[in-house]
Parts: C-alpha cells; structure tokens; sequence
C-alpha cells in the first residue's frame, strides 16, 4: 500500500493531490508499519522533491519524508534533503523541513544534534521570518528520543529564553520547553523553578499568562515530588490578590493550585496552614465577583481545600481555617433564600451545611440567569442552551458528591439541600419557565452516572455506540409517555433528573461508609416526599423509584443493625432475612405496579433491571411479564423471553429457602395500594409463618429442575444466530450460573445419601471399620470432584470479569463476589472433613489428578482481603494438609467490601473459616474407624449449613449484564514461515511448525480508556486431537469453548509469571499431557494491529491434521491484566510428507 502512494505521490500532476496523500499517511507520523521494499518508496518520493518545480511541491515531499520517518531515518540522502529544505529561502518549505526533522528527531539522536543546532540558529537569526521562528521553536519539544537529549535541549531553550528575544518568542519557547520538561522526571522541578522566574512583578503580562498556561499543563499531566511546593503556593496567592492581574489568568492559578491539592506529591502535603487560609479567604472572594465561571472555578478550589485538609488533617479539618468564615457559626451563605433545615452536629458539619448552601445556591442563579436572558425567547418557546452550559451543572453535582466521599457524614445535609432545590426548580416550573430547552439533555440524562475516585468525582457520559438490540428496545416506544411528546426537554426537567440522579449516588456512595447509611433514613424520605408535592410527574420515574427502594433497604439495614448490635450470632448478621427481604420485595412491587399501571413501560424496564441487580426476582419477573405482553413481536422479545426463564429460576430458589414468601407476594399483586403511603417504611407481619426452610437434604430434583429452566434462558438468547456476539457476555453468564445450580444439586445428593437418621446408627456401628472407611473414601472423592469443579467455576467468572475491559465497577464487584463465594464453597467442601487419621485403602481413593488442596486455599488466599491479618493467618493454618507455600502470583478477581452484599458474605466466610479451625481442633485424637462417624457427620452438618446460608444471600445479576453490545476481543490469523506455503499450513514429520502471526484487537481502543503496553497469546496443540476432516469450529456460544478458553488462559498465564521471573527463556513448551503450547509476544500499536511469530514443537506428531486453539491476553500501564476474548477460530494444519 505504501508503494502504490509513493507512486501516485511521484506522479501526480496537481499538488492537491500529493496534499491528500500526505493527509493519509499523518496519523502514521513515525509509525512502525512493516513494508517489504522501503528504498523504492523513499526513491519515488525523493524523484517527486528533486522533479518539484514550486516551493510548495517540495513542502509536500518533506512532509512525506516526516509521515515516512520510520523507514527514512537512516538514509543519508532524505536528511540531507530535509537539512538542506531548513536552510531554504521559502518559509512553508522551511516549515515543512521542521516537520520532517521533528519526525527523524523522535527516532534518531544523532539527527538531533544536527537539528538542535539548526533550531537554534534559525531562532537567532535577523534574517528569520516570524513564522518560521515559531515552528522552529514548537520542534523543540519534539527533540525527545532520549533524556540526554532531552537535558541538552533544555539547557540550549533556557540560554535561548534569558538572551533576551521577544515576549511573544520567549513565550512560545515557554511552551515547548515545558511540554518537554514533563517528560523527564529530573528536568520536572528545574521548568517549574524556571517558569516561576517569569511571575515576578518585573514580567510582562503577556509572559506571566504563557507561564501559569506552562505551569497548569505541566500540572495537569503529573506532580512530581516538589521542594518548592510552598514558593509556587505562595507566588500564586500573590498573583490571585494582585487585583490589577486579569481574571482569565487567575483562573489557570486556581487550577495549578487544584492540582496541587489533589496531587500525591509528599511536599504538598507539609503547605503551611496560613497560606491554605489565605487561599480559602481568596475564594471567598470570588465567589461574590462577577464572573460566573470564576464563581464555579472558586466552588472547586473551595471543595478540593476541604478535602485536602481531611486527608492530611483528619480531625482538625475546620480549625485549620481560622480566618476563613467557612469554618465560623455567623457565615451567612451567599443568598438568605436557602435557609438551612439539617441541623448541625459539629463544625465540619457546619462547614459542610456552608459550602453546600453555596453550590445549590450557584445552580439557581444559573438557572434563574438563563431564563432572564431567553425570556423573550421564552414565551415563543425557541430558547435553548448548549450542551457545554449543561456540563456545568455536572460539574456542580460533581462537587458535592465529592465533598460527600470525603465527608460522609455531610450527606444527609446534601439531600436537604437538594430539596431545597427541588422546590426551587419546582417553583420555576410552576412559573412556565420549564420550556427553556436544551439541546441533546434526553441523551445526556439517559446515559449519564456519578462516578466517585480517589482524586475526583465526575459524571460519566457513556460514548459507546447503542447495539441493533438497544435501539430496538428504545424506538419501541418503552418511554415513559409523560415525556414521550417533548421533542427537546426542558433544562428542568433535566436538572431535576440530575438530581435524583445525585441523590441515588448519594446514598449508594455512603451505603459503603459504615454507619452513615442510617442517617440518610428521613433525608431521602423527605426528597420523595418533595418530589410527590412539587413535581409529582417525575414520582413515575426511575430515579425515584430506585430512590424508593434506596430508602427501603436503608431502614431494614438499620433497623435490624442496630437491633443486632454487640450479637456475634450468624442469624443476626445478615441483613437478608426474610422480614426485611419480604419488605423490599413489596416497596419494589408496588411501585412497579404505579409504573405499568400508568403504562411507563421504559421507567418499568429499567427498574426492573434495577430489581434483578438488587435480587428482588419476584418484582423483577411481574415487570417482564407485562412489558413482554405489551410488546410481543420485535427483535428484543428473546430477551424478554429470556429473562422471564432466569428470573423464574432465581425465584424459585430464594422460595425453596423462604417458602412461606409466595403468598405474601402473591396477595400483593391483587392489593390496590396507595400510591402516596410511605413506601420506604413498609411493615410487613411476618414472623415465624415466614421462616426459613429447617433442611435441604430433599430439594436436590427441586434444583435440578431449577438449572434446566436456567439452561431454557440460554437457549432463548442462542436462537437468533445473528446476535450471538452481543449475547456472548449474557450467554457466558447464565451458563457459569447454571453450572453452578448444577454443582449445588451435586452436593446435596451427596449429603442426602450419607445423612443417616438417628435409628440407623447402631446399624454403623456394628460395621467394621474397612467398611466405613470405604463409604467415606467414596464420599471424599464426591467433594473432592464437586470441589475442583467449583474452583474452575471460580476461574471462569475470573475470565469472565477480565474478557470485558469495558465493565463498570459495580459489575465487576458483583461477578468478583460470585468467584470468591466459589472459591469459598470449594474450600467448605474439601476441608469440611478431615481424614488425616483415618486408616483407608489407597485404591479406594481416587482423587481427581489436578485435584489438590494446595490450589483450592491457594486460589481462596489471593481473593481475601491483604488488611485482614486474622483471616490471611487462619488460612495459612491449612498449610499442614496442603503441604505447599502460598504462592503470590495469581490472578483472580478480588472482591470489594465495601457494599452489604459483600460484607455478608465475608462474615460467612470468616465464621466459615473459624468453625473448620475449631473442628479441627476437636477432631484431634480421633484414630479408630469407629470414632469416625462422628466427626464425618459433624463436617456433612457444618457444609450442609454454609450452604443454606450461602443460598439465603441473594443473587444478584451485574448491571453489565443488561450492556447488548459485541464483545471485546481479537482475530488471530496464523500463516505458514515457509514461503512455499502459502495456501495452507503444514509440516513434514518430525519437524517443529513455523508460524507467522497477526493479531487484531477489535474495539479495545474505541470503547475503554485501556493502554495497553504488552500483548501476549498463547497457542495450543495436541496430538490426541486429530481431525478425520479439516473444519473449525463453530464460531456460536459454547460452553466446552469457554472451559477450553479457561484452560489456556491458565496456560497463558504460567507463561507470563515464567518470564516475568525469568526462570525460562523458551517460548514453547510441553505440559505432562501431550498439550503443545506456544508463546507469542506482540508490540502495542495505536492501529490495533500487531505482528509476531511463533515456534510449536510438533515433531512428534503423526501424520494427520491438527486445530491449532488460541488465547490472548494484555496488561495495561498500570499493571492490570485483560483477557482478550478469540473472535475467530484457530486454523488447521497438518502433518505429511512434502
């Protein structure tokens, strides 16, 4: 390809087309494409410089040669052709010699010597144009192959600078610099000292700008460790109460401050507590000026202030602002239209309540100033506002989520506020301003979410493109037909859905905050009732009804906590007990009625997505049911088909353990509630009537009923060929689910048959004790295959999180705690009885071969939590039967904490853990088969309980699961080293295979934020799997692919970790099995494509043909691995004589 445009390039008649060609080839600049004959592109291009007849052809060929600087970087006769077009007479042949010379500056150090000289002589030079010394001034920055040269640039550009030139060169020179300087961690502080030369009250204004511009990007990308962190703070105060400086400036000071106060850096840390208040004072002031967006740029500094001290300061937060009025009782707030209704508890509350205050008032008079600008507009109903105004009321949400992360006690104050903003927006709504339009809001409210990090808080809009299957479910008309009519929704509407946006981010964020959950209780059942009084068309939403439900699960959460209080017993643990399941199940089937009764059948949708995220299956089901009957035909009545089977399934298991449920919930569908009742404070009478299921010996063809409905859902979703990439991750999901329900059935047979009644124990007594020790071989055996198959369950949903670089947070949280309950239910079972004592025949015990008990606490040990020292010391006290270290390197998903869910269920585990501990201890001694019938049933016992505590924790489905979109993956295409071979792939017997490969990840660049730096795929071969017919397989969902997946990528990784450690240098390699295993390293590129090579030891192999099976992996810059899912098939070669 590159050939045939050098030749069009050197025979083109008109520039413009030449023009076109280089266009191309720019986003390439200095790219590593691979062509076969690179001298006889550089020579048609070379004859079209040398032919040109006008300056501007021979611009053209030079910037050519730069977008071609990969394959001309070491020809003599290009760089002399580029230093010769810097000496020319013609400033855009200059300028396009730059621009090839910063290309070959990138790649050769050598030619930047060269180039550093030239630069500098062009820069001094009377005889130089303006505009040429401004492009050699920009290709100082590019002068960045190597930090020597890096070093040596900088010290040139700074001599260059001092001697004196014009503020508009000295500024420029400001720039490149320090866009080069961020690239060096040694040159970061000597630009910094540097550009604070040029904010003294002896600079112009011009340099003062250009060096807070230089001093806010340098800040912008990293913050170094900085001595001078105290002399930058200082000088920036003084420039900010310099009132003759512009305010434009001022504002780049207040965001290197910023950045400042959110950076790492330790010096930060050690600001001296007057300056902070010297800041604070500062922007107060500002908050009064008359510059909207300066008033929000003080609200942020404000806020990152108040975080800042909390994280150097933890108690001592308000105190150390003294002189601010943010920290005193008489601040009166910026308006006396909000009057405070939290009441305050301490000063950061107080400080809190202030801030706060500030920043709704802020959104007010952004609103109130937008409708007095449009009000003629107004009544004509043509006003609309930007999409980039819009960015600024996130941005204030963002602020206050964020003070509430860092703050959580100031949560319930931010819901007061937003009532109070609610009737504002309400009263504004009430006065027909609600017709001020924004353009593009429906989209933005729709895929709009609050995200919290450790450094900021921020909306997050999803840019990633709908599936045929989202927008058919869209365009069916599922939108709420309160709204459906508007053709551009009102900026009210809008703010008002941020709000309870706000809101339901709020309380999940402090849900995860011990102890702050209970205080939300009021706050947020006064928000419902505002929106019921002053904007009841948005009762009907899904905001509020997930606020609802928030609510709901907050007054049962604390309830039954602080009920529990002091209580180390199980039972009381859990916050998933019937009575408060049973109330959480009848908020949400209440308002899911409201919504399909009112035919709100897209707010119906997403709340019951919402409910199935939450395990409120019953609710869940009843909403499907109806949408699915409101819309029979279409594309997406599969997917309603098939969330009808799962969420059966799913209900029916939680009835197994609380079978009493069903006639509550059932009568519930006939009562016609109230809609303006207290729907977060449901009583319900239950008490004993609805009490758990006593045992679960008897419900194994009850479950095994269950995970063939489970498989009907799958079977649903595989019949439209079409989609069956988009369902991949669904398919994926429910099969690990149902396998699971399948592994749950298998060991409750086990238990049912060896569970003996009371009766029959003298009957085992009389038995010998070879006897006994037989059946609990046999039964060893049971739970040793049950629990390997739940450990490889557990490394599936590990793939599974790791194949979608692309999942949200929660989604990842709720498949990592479905991998660690696996991991956890495998250790439960293989070392819930121990044998160690017992005399057994070997030949009566037949373990699985990769069956061990050092990989099943292995795996368990690198899901826990590292802090947790008792748990990790706990499971190191099975080191004795697993008879092996710990090894650290392994990859598994590890859960989080921090939501109810999780915690309960590493309360389990942890009871779980001491239990087995203490009946270690007691089985201690125990060395006659008699004796051992005893301990066996104690251990049967103790699983059968983990598993019924395990089974009352909801299940619960990831919000990923509802993202219809193809899947992230790859394409490998392999080809044969041997020239001869290019139709096919072959070997003669007895040699190894040569293979040449290229892989392409599909989607990776355009839908995440991952950079990759290494890239890694693995192929497979054995010589057991001959084919009798050259084929592949299918390309559709199957379970056996994805357990094979799982396999290789084990593989893949044990190759990772060996060269890591450097313990092996060889890329191929042979397993105990006859498994041949290959190696192949890839460079990352931006094209999303990559070339390697790899050498498969096939020379054992018989005659015959092979499948060739692949896996690719990469790691990010941080460290993080990534599955990469196989998009086609690996080929077939075969083995025969020439």
């Amino acid at each position: 390809m590159l050939l045939r445009l050098a030749t069009e390039f050197r025979t083109a008649a008109d520039d413009s087309v030449r023009a076109s060609i280089v266009r191309s080839l720019l986003p390439t600049e200095g790219g590593g494409a691979r062509v076969a004959e690179p001298d006889q592109i550089l020579r048609r291009v070379a004859a079209a410089h040398d032919a040109a007849g006008t300056a501007r052809a021979r611009a053209l060929a030079l910037r050519m040669f730069g977008c071609l600087a990969d394959l001309a970087k070491d020809s003599v006769h290009v760089r002399s052709l580029v230093l010769s077009g810097l000496c020319s007479s013609n400033a855009a042949e200059v300028k396009a010699a730059l621009f090839a010379a910063g290309c070959f500056c990138k790649l050769s150090e050598d030619f930047s010597c060269i180039t550093l000289q030239v630069l500098a002589g062009l820069v001094t030079s009377p005889k130089s144009e303006a505009q040429v010394i401004l492009a050699a001034i920009k290709t100082f920055s590019k002068l960045d192959c190597t930090l020597a040269i890096i070093q040596r640039v900088h010290v040139v550009g700074k001599q260059m600078v001092l001697g004196n030139p014009e503020d508009v060169f000295k500024a420029e020179m400001l720039m490149a610099l320090s866009r080069l300087s961020s690239k060096s961690i040694i040159l970061f502080r000597d630009q910094v000292e540097f550009l604070l030369i040029f904010l003294g009250h002896e600079s112009s204004l011009c340099l003062k700008t250009m060096a807070l511009k230089c001093l806010c990007f340098m800040f912008h990308r990293k913050t170094f460790y900085l001595p001078v962190a105290g002399t930058i703070f200082s000088t920036l105060l003084q420039l900010i109460d310099d009132d003759g400086f512009p305010l434009d400036p001022k504002s780049y000071a207040f965001r290197i401050l910023r950045k400042m106060l959110c950076g790492k850096a330790p010096s930060i840390r050690h600001i001296n507590s007057s300056e902070l208040s010297k800041l604070a004072l500062a922007v107060e002031r500002f908050l009064h000026c008359s510059s909207w967006e300066m008033q929000q740029t003080a609200l942020e500094t404000l806020v990152d202030i108040f975080c800042f001290l909390k994280q150097i300061q933890p108690h001592e937060t308000t105190n150390t602002l003294k002189s601010s009025s943010f920290s005193c009782t008489g601040y009166q707030g910026i308006s006396n239209s909000m009057l405070p209704t939290h009441e305050e508890n301490s000063e950061d509350e107080r400080s809190m309540n202030k801030i706060l205050t500030s920043i709704v008032d802020h959104i007010i008079s952004l609103i109130n100033l937008a409708v007095s600008k449009g009000s003629n507009e107004v009544a004509t109903r043509h006003f609309s506002v930007s999409s980039s105004e819009l960015n600024k009321y996130r941005t204030l949400f963002s602020l206050m989520l964020k003070l509430v992360r860092v703050y959580p006690s100031a949560a319930s104050v931010a819901l007061d506020k937003l009532r109070c903003l609610m009737k504002e927006l309400a009263r504004i709504n009430v006065n027909h301003y609600c017709k001020v339009a924004a353009t593009c809001v429906e989209s933005l409210v729709a895929s709009e979410q609050f995200r919290a990090s450790n450094d900021t808080v921020e909306p997050v809009a999803a840019s990633i493109k709908a599936s045929p299957m989202e927008i058919d479910t869209d365009e069916a008309k599922l939108a709420s037909t309160e709204f459906s009519s508007k053709t551009k929704a009102s900026k009210v509407h809008y703010l008002i859905l941020c709000s309870l946006k706000f809101a339901n981010a709020c309380h999940d964020m402090c849900c995860k905050t011990s102890g702050s959950s209970c205080n939300l209780h009021h706050s947020v059942k006064a928000l419902i009732e505002c929106v019921r009084e002053d904007a009841s068309e948005y009762y009907n939403t899904y905001e509020t009804f997930r606020l609802i439900l928030c609510g709901c699960i907050s007054w049962n959460t604390c309830k039954i906590r602080d009920g529990n209080k002091g209580s180390d017993d199980l039972k009381e643990h859990s916050i998933f007990t019937s009575p408060a399941w049973i109330a959480q199940e009848l908020c949400a089937l209440r308002m899911a009625k409201m919504l399909t009764r009112k035919q709100s059948y897209w707010e119906a949708y997403r709340s019951a997505m919402y409910c199935c995220q939450e395990g409120l299956w019953f609710t869940a089901s009843f909403v499907f049911r109806k949408v699915a009957d409101a819309f029979e035909s279409g594309s997406f009545s599969l997917w309603f088909k098939s969330l009808l089977l799962f969420c059966a399934g799913e209900l029916e298991m939680k009835l197994l353990i609380f079978p009493s449920m069903i006639i509550k919930l059932v009568g519930e569908l006939d009562t016609e509630g109230d809609v303006h009742e207290d729907l977060c404070h449901v009583e319900t009478d239950v008490d004993s009537t609805l009490a758990r299921s006593p045992e679960l010996y008897g419900y194994q063809e009850k479950i095994t009923g269950i995970c063939e409905r489970t498989c009907l859902a799958n079977d649903g979703l595989s019949s439209n060929v079409s989609l069956d990439c988009e369902f991949f991750f669904q398919r994926w999901f429910i099969s690990l689910r149902a396998s699971f329900i399948e592994i749950l059935a298998d060991v409750l047979g086990i238990l049912s048959s060896y569970s003996s009644p009371p009766k029959d124990i003298s009957h085992h007594e009389s038995r010998d004790s070879s006897a006994i020790a037989i059946e609990n071989n046999q039964v060893l055996v049971a739970l040793a295959n049950c629990s390997l198959r739940l450990s490889n369950l557990a490394k599936s949903y590990d793939l599974l999180a790791a194949s979608h670089g692309d999942m949200d947070c929660q989604s990842f949280t709720t498949i990592a705690r479905l991998a660690f309950m696996c991991s956890f239910l495998s250790f439960c079972t293989v070392f819930s009885v121990d044998f160690s004592n017992v005399p057994s025949s070997s030949e009566h015990c037949r373990l699985p071969d990769r069956f061990s008990h050092a990989s099943i606490l292995q795996d368990l040990h690198e899901r826990v939590d590292r802090n947790d020292s008792q748990i990790v010391s706990q499971l190191r006290k099975f080191m004795s039967i697993s008879s092996h270290g710990l090894d650290s390197l392994q990859f598994s998903t590890r859960m989080n904490c921090s939501g109810t869910l999780e915690k309960d269920s590493y309360f389990l585990f942890k009871f779980a853990v001491a239990s087995l501990l203490r009946a270690r201890e007691d089985a201690k001694g125990v060395t006659t088969g008699e004796d051992t019938l005893s301990p066996l049933h104690r251990g049967m016992q103790f699983l059968s309980s983990i598993l019924q505590r395990c089974m009352e924790l909801p299940f619960v489905l990831p919000k990923y699961f509802f993202s219809i979109r193809p899947c992230l993956g790859a394409e490998l295409f392999i080809f044969d080293s041997n020239p001869a071979n290019r139709d096919r792939v072959s070997v003669s017997p007895g040699f190894q295979l040569s293979l040449t490969l290229c892989l392409q990840w599909k989607r990776v660049l355009e839908r995440t934020h991952i950079r990759i730096t290494e890239l890694y795929c693995i192929l497979a071969t054995s010589s057991s799997s001959r084919l009798d017919i050259a084929g592949t397989r299918s390309k559709q969902f199957e379970i056996r692919r994805t357990t094979k997946m799982v396999g290789l990528n084990f593989k893949l990784l044990q190759h990772i970790k060996d060269d890591l450690r450097k313990t092996s240098d060889k890329k191929n390699s042979h397993s105990k099995t006859d498994l041949v295993t290959g190696l192949a390293c890839f460079e990352p590129t931006d094209s999303g494509q990559g070339f390697s090579d790899c050498l498969l030891d096939v020379s054992s192999f018989p005659r015959g043909s092979y499948q060739i099976a692949w896996q690719a992996c990469c790691v990010d810059d941080k460290g993080r691995y990534f599955s990469l899912l196989p998009l086609n098939d690996g080929i077939v070669f075969s083995v025969q004589k020439p």
